[in-house]
């Protein structure tokens, strides 16, 4: 062996040992630096909750094993009654639609895909809502701007992704009438239930099919959905999702034909041309076929794991949608229920609690910084930083004020702030905000203002212990 050759064979040996101590280094705290580790699958432990009413588990099926299930979620007990409806625009549809045909739309018999272009994405049909509607609105209203843009870019050839912008959502109201009547008319007869999503809904089929088992589509009017407010209408928000039974569609087309149909969509277009949004119009339509909404939140409704209130309001509760879901939370969540459904089998939903544990309970455990984790109930804010209506801090007690010092004094205010319920803290220079609620909130590494984040860990126990062994619940508050 010549010197040189022993030279690098000396210098090489401490080379690959420090690189391999950086890799054990980053399998090590790979949470630290990604602030969506979260999201990233885990094996599932969480024990098996009880099933649903009995009406949906039937005690003399035989059990198939569990590893079969995922495999045949195209025939799981109840897919083949149920057509889900996804609502999106063309300028999105790129970026959002890619992972619901290789998630939810794998397991679904029967499924429409709409937008506001008619066109096709890899074989795909995409049909065009807003073609029914008249044509004069389509040429001349306003609303119809993007629109008409959008069909002279199609025409052109060019990217329509370039027109996103905030003239889509004065569009959008225009689609759901239109495309649940298309729906209605093109389902099969067995079909007893419309589920209505957009490209931002992430839907738990297993939970779905389960609650939806439990009722009777095709004898009841059913209009189920999280409940919102506008003026004098109850109605069900459209990215939570939105649930209309086969006998509710009944009602809606009966009304519709005696009226005819010209009479009636002509009617129709002129009152979502006075409101602010499609969901608020399909209230209205069903109220005026004697059919009121069924309140289903929570197990309908439209917050990201992230921005949810951990609280007793959701944590036994079947989890079956969440609204504003990222393509990577999409994904996330379609591998927790595939993995849920491996173990556990069609018949056992998961609840929110499960959700917790999978994604959030260790993540916690650890202050973190540059995280802003949604705490607001309470407000310490240094003298020269208030304004407004902000309590004044100089005539708080010594530890209240103090909470603006630190993270560890914001921490300490929490942890003095027991009885009153406090559960986490986020503390920024002059600023020390306490939250009575649970969540786990987001960074902030690229906003103008960062905070330090704490959770108050015994607490959050004490509650969990407190719901250890709670059921199931399947209907929502007022429901």
């Amino acid at each position: 062996m010549t010197l040189a050759n022993a030279f690098n064979r000396v210098v090489t040996i401490p080379r690959v040992a420090i690189a391999l101590l950086l890799l054990v280094g980053l399998v090590l705290f790979h949470d630290a630096f990604n602030p969506t580790a979260y999201y990233r699958p885990k094996s599932l432990v969480a024990p098996a909750a009880p099933g649903p009413p009995n009406d949906v588990t039937d005690s003399n099926t035989t059990a198939t094993p569990p590893s079969l299930h995922a495999s045949t979620c195209l025939t799981a007990p109840g897919a083949d009654k149920v057509f889900v409806l996804l609502k999106t625009g063309a300028t999105e549809l790129y970026s959002k639609l890619p992972t619901h045909l290789l998630t939810l739309f794998k397991c679904t018999p029967h499924y429409m895909l709409f937008s506001d272009l008619e066109q096709s994405y890899s074989g795909y049909p995409i049909h065009d809502a807003l073609a029914p509607v008249s044509k004069d609105i389509r040429d001349h209203h306003d609303n119809f701007e993007l629109y008409r843009k959008l069909l002279q870019y199609q025409r052109e050839g060019q990217d329509v992704g370039s027109l996103k912008g905030d003239t889509g959502w004065n569009l959008d109201k225009w689609k759901f009438l239109p495309m649940l009547f298309r729906s209605f008319e093109e389902a099969p007869e067995e079909i007893e239930w419309f589920v209505m999503i957009e490209a931002d809904t992430s839907v738990s089929w297993n939970n779905l099919l389960l609650w939806l088992g439990t009722m009777k589509g095709a004898t009841k009017p059913f209009y189920l959905g999280a409940q919102n407010v506008i003026g004098d209408t109850t109605f069900a928000h459209g990215g939570s999702g939105v649930i209309i039974s086969r006998q509710a569609t009944r009602q809606l087309q009966a009304v519709r034909e005696r009226e005819g149909k010209e009479v009636y969509d002509k009617r129709w277009e002129s009152l979502t041309a006075e409101s602010c949004c499609g969901d608020e119009i399909i209230a209205r339509a069903l109220l005026e076929a004697n059919v009121p909404l069924t309140p289903s939140w929570p197990v309908i409704q439209g917050e990201t794991v992230a921005t949810l209130d951990w609280t007793a309001n959701h944590w036994c509760s079947v989890a079956i949608t969440w609204h504003h879901v990222a393509p990577i939370e999409l994904d996330a969540l379609w591998q927790f229920q595939t993995q849920w459904v491996d173990k556990h089998g069609w018949k056992t939903p998961y609840l929110y609690r499960d959700v917790y544990e999978h994604f959030i309970d260790r993540h916690v455990s650890v202050n973190r910084s540059s995280w802003n984790n949604l705490s607001q109930d309470k407000k310490f804010i240094a003298p020269n930083l208030a304004e407004g209506l902000d309590e004044d801090l100089t005539v708080m007690s010594d530890w209240e004020q103090r909470s603006v010092d630190s993270g560890d004094a914001c921490a300490t205010a929490c942890d003095k702030m027991r009885d009153w319920g406090c559960l986490q803290w986020m503390f920024s220079p002059g600023r020390c905000y306490v939250g009575r609620v649970m969540r786990f909130g987001k960074s902030d590494e690229r906003e103008d203002e960062h905070w330090t984040s704490g959770w108050m860990g015994d607490r959050i126990a004490e509650f969990m212990k407190e719901l250890e062994h709670c059921k199931p619940k399947w209907k929502g508050v007022g429901g």
